[in-house]
């Protein structure tokens, strides 16, 4: 089959521009084929793991229906060493936390809650976890550390009960105006039917002026 000039002068540009970019192009491909290919591979190993982590979550029930606080936490332990990027992980810290509370362990379970913060993949979970770790510095009068924790990123969802536990933290330590102002701030953030919003006001009033 015979090829005019202007058919031949085509074939000619294409094998040029192959001869001068193909190289470059079946590379680009190929990375972009091996990136597919490890980010299906990686969603594969998630997905596994979280379904390893899920099984392993059922120690943790069987000692909490237990109330068993030394198997719920070498179940808890276990958890976050072999499937720490799990939200499977954090629920268990947050758990033995709660039990390690009601124990009045309460470095056990500021442990857990920094644990939570440090590790978690969960925004709400991470955010839930310094609220509680900020309880506890409360309750434990380290106003410093509980401020700390509530100026740190969180979801837009929890700035109201951050700006209102840190108005306790401030009446705590004898900072009035500091109170006041928390509070204050945790009113604006809270719509009317809110029912947060009587207990704020509660505060707001109790410190006067």
């Amino acid at each position: 089959m015979a090829f005019d000039l202007q058919e031949q002068e085509q074939i000619d540009s294409m094998k040029a521009f192959w001869q001068q970019w193909g190289k470059l192009i079946g590379g680009a491909v190929l990375a972009v084929s091996l990136g597919y290919l490890g980010y299906k591979a990686y969603g594969m190993y998630e997905r596994q793991q979280a379904e390893k982590a899920a099984v392993a979550y059922e120690a943790v029930d069987a000692a909490i229906a237990a109330k068993d606080v030394a198997k719920l936490k070498t179940a808890a332990q276990q958890l976050q060493g072999e499937f720490a990027g799990t939200v499977y992980a954090s629920r268990s810290a947050m758990v033995l936390a709660k039990a390690a509370f009601d124990k009045n362990d309460l470095d056990l379970a500021s442990s857990q809650l920094q644990w939570v913060v440090t590790n978690g993949k969960d925004e709400a979970m991470q955010a839930i976890a310094r609220l509680r770790l900020a309880s506890l510095h409360l309750q434990q009068k380290k106003y410093d550390a509980a401020i700390s924790e509530l100026n740190q990123p969180h979801p837009a969802a929890f700035d109201a009960e951050y700006l209102e536990l840190k108005g306790d933290v401030f009446s705590a330590k004898g900072d009035t105006a500091g109170a006041r102002d928390a509070y204050k701030a945790a009113l604006a953030k809270l719509v009317e039917e809110n029912p947060s919003r009587e207990l704020v006001r509660m505060k707001l009033d109790a410190l006067g002026g």
